[in-house]
Parts: structure tokens; C-alpha cells; sequence
């Protein structure tokens, strides 16, 4: 800050000591040397990086199974006026032939380092010298066969999408955008083989709202898939406390006996997703035969068939009093 403020004070005393005049010439000379300066740097050769668009002109019935950049570097030499005038113009574009460069006998289109050079050069248009392409050269490999659609699946990698305490994933909910995708492969057999195709790892946990990401999906060797991501949507609820008052049933009682318990129904707390929260409960309470002992005066009961989408499914007492009519 002293440096500063030292020069800023030289400054300030020699702007006081010149007049306004003498201040303009002082300023008019700085900028013609600077514009001498920038000229003279210009004059010389320079190197830098151009981006040049590619686009690929081939057949509505060719697929190209690798992707082809879209984009390339070019580290070229030359002029500065020429690297500065490249500044205003539009980004340049080569169109790579398919069928210039398609090699039948291996199924792959492959454009050749010397052949990208020739192609780069025609797209510079100038005396430039090209030092150095990336990537070097491309190859692909292609395939005429149609297209195979089969569904996008998510349900092995599930587990790994974990809720928060008090939410619930909805399983009936979960869905990918597309559901379906096309596949492309070099040959009839693999393309037969193909049933579907599974989404990349997915890693998240204590989930209380929907979760929503674009996921890629898992590559297969030597196949093409269109699209090659979707956007995955897994919606989390809370799950909310209801009650419920269950009937007792009895089971395996012998067709000469007949079991009379006391109560006759108990109410069961349990968790249910939210959107699940009116549904019709499916869940019974149950007492067998087979667990009175005559020697006391109750009988366990226990939880029967569970089958909606409840947690925490808790019966208010473990037992009830009984009556044995013959």
C-alpha cells in the first residue's frame, strides 16, 4: 500500500506541475507507442487453440455406434493480426463425408490424422500452421440394423435410495423419463439379447421430498443407446399414524368346538404412507386353536395377513380372554 500510495503522490505532483496541454501531449504520446507497441506484437507469429465444430453427413439408415466429438481443438501457428481477426469471426465447422471415409469391410467409419488435417485445413482457410489436432483422428464404428425399444430399469438400484426416518418411498411411483429407450447394436444376436437397460449407481439417503436427478445410463459394449440418460423421479411421502379396529379371528378350530374371545376386536396403530392414508386396510388379527392351553384363561393373539404398505404395525394387548362352546 506505501508503493501505491507513493506513486499515486508522484503522480498527482507531476500532473499539478504540467499543464492541461502539456497533459494531453503526454497522454497522446503513451497511446500511439502503446498502438505501436500492440502492431509490432501482432506482426509476430503466435500460437494458439481453435474450436472447430465437426458434423457428420451420413445416410438416414446408418447409426454410428461410438460417438463422434462434436467438437475438436486445433493448436495452430500464426500471424497475430490473424489470431486477433479470428476473434470476430464465427466458429468454423468441418463435414466429415460418411461415405467417404466408411470402410465396409470393418463396419467403422474412420477418418485418418492426414485426412482430419486436409479437412481442418479447408476449414481454417488460412496460411495458418497447424501444430497439433485433438483428438488426432475418428473412428466409429456403424451399424444399418433398426432399432430395438426396451424399457429403462431402475428397480436394482432401489436400494440405494434411501429415506429419512418418518418417509417412505412410493415403489408404485417411481418412474424414469423416457420409460424406454432405443437400442443399436453391430449385430442381430446382440440386439436379440437386449431386454433392458439399467440406469447408473444411484447414492442418496435421508430423503424427505421427492428426489429427482438425470442418471445415465449403464453402457453396453459395442451398442448404441438413444437416449443415453433420463431423468429419474422417486417420489418420498411421510408416512402418517393410523388406527384401525381389527376383528378376531379364529383359526384351525375343530368344526365341533367353537371359540368365543373376549374382546371380540382390538385397534391396531400402524404407519402408512400418506397417499395410501385412505385406502381400504388389508391386515387381520388373528388367535389359533392350537395355542390355548386349557389350563389358563387367555390366548395369545397375533397379527394375520399384513398385506398393504404399513410399518410399525402394533397390536394394543398380546392377549384376550376366551370362552370354548361345545
Amino acid at each position: 500500500m506505501s508503493w501505491l500510495k507513493q506513486h499515486f503522490n508522484w503522480l498527482s505532483s507531476l500532473h499539478k506541475k504540467m499543464s492541461s496541454k502539456e497533459t494531453f501531449l503526454f497522454l497522446a504520446f503513451v497511446v500511439i507507442a502503446a498502438l505501436f507497441w500492440v502492431l509490432l506484437s501482432f506482426n509476430n507469429n503466435m500460437t494458439h487453440d481453435v474450436t472447430i465444430n465437426v458434423v457428420v453427413k451420413k445416410p438416414n439408415n446408418v447409426t454410428l455406434i461410438n460417438d463422434v466429438p462434436s467438437k475438436i481443438t486445433v493448436t495452430v501457428k500464426d500471424r497475430g493480426l490473424s489470431f486477433l481477426k479470428s476473434f470476430f469471426k464465427s466458429t468454423p465447422t468441418i463435414e466429415l463425408d460418411f461415405n467417404k471415409f466408411v470402410n465396409e469391410k470393418n463396419a467403422t467409419m474412420e477418418v485418418a490424422p492426414g485426412q482430419l488435417n486436409n479437412e481442418v485445413r479447408r476449414a481454417l482457410n488460412s496460411n495458418a500452421t497447424i501444430i497439433k489436432i485433438l483428438p488426432e483422428s475418428i473412428v466409429s464404428k456403424y451399424t444399418t440394423l433398426p432399432g430395438k425399444k426396451v424399457p429403462v430399469n431402475w428397480e436394482d438400484n432401489i436400494k440405494n435410495i434411501i429415506p429419512d426416518k418418518q418417509f417412505v418411498i412410493n415403489p408404485d411411483m417411481i418412474k424414469t423419463n423416457p420409460d424406454s429407450v432405443v437400442v443399436y447394436a453391430l449385430d442381430q444376436s446382440t440386439l436379440l439379447k437386449i431386454n433392458e437397460v439399467d440406469i447408473s449407481t444411484v447414492e442418496v439417503a435421508k430423503l424427505t421430498s421427492t428426489f429427482t436427478k438425470d442418471v445415465t445410463l449403464k453402457g453396453i459394449n459395442n451398442v448404441k443407446i438413444v437416449p443415453d440418460r433420463v431423468q429419474l423421479t422417486v417420489p418420498v411421502e411421510p408416512l402418517i399414524r393410523k388406527d384401525y379396529n381389527a376383528s378376531i379371528s379364529v383359526r384351525n378350530q375343530p368344526y365341533d368346538v367353537k371359540v368365543l374371545v373376549f374382546p371380540p376386536s382390538v385397534d391396531v396403530t400402524f404407519l402408512v404412507p400418506q397417499s395410501h392414508y385412505r385406502d381400504p386396510v388389508n391386515l387381520t388379527v388373528i388367535v389359533d386353536y392350537n395355542d390355548i392351553d386349557q389350563n389358563h384363561n387367555k390366548v395369545n393373539i397375533k397379527l394375520g395377513e399384513v398385506s398393504g404398505n404399513y410399518t410399525n404395525v402394533t397390536l394394543p394387548i398380546d392377549s384376550v380372554s376366551y370362552l370354548l362352546e361345545r
